[in-house]
């Protein structure tokens, strides 16, 4: 048994160790990537319901602000006239 007989037996070791890593790590980055891409499916449909949900409210409330919007309005306007009466209500007495 030579020199040449552990340069090839240290090469052999060598490249069966980097056969078995790069097995390794291709297996893990599949098992992510797995688990990314479901971890994505669940986030888009979880996007999808929230949209849902959220354009189903704008639909129910819309003629509730148009109602509330009114109001205020209204209320707004009685405070100016107020206002003018109490302006005056001053400037007389």
């Amino acid at each position: 048994m030579g020199i040449e007989w552990f340069r090839d037996l240290s090469i052999t070791i060598l490249a069966f160790t980097t056969t078995l890593l790069l097995i390794f790590i291709a297996l893990l980055v599949y098992s992510l990537y797995r688990t990314a891409k479901s971890t994505l499916l669940l986030v888009q449909a979880a996007t999808k319901i929230m949209s849902d949900t959220v354009a189903q409210i704008q639909k129910d409330i819309n003629p509730l602000l148009s109602l509330l919007d009114l109001i205020q309005g209204v209320f707004r306007g009685f405070q100016g006239i107020g206002k003018i009466f109490k302006k005056e209500s001053k400037e007389g007495g």
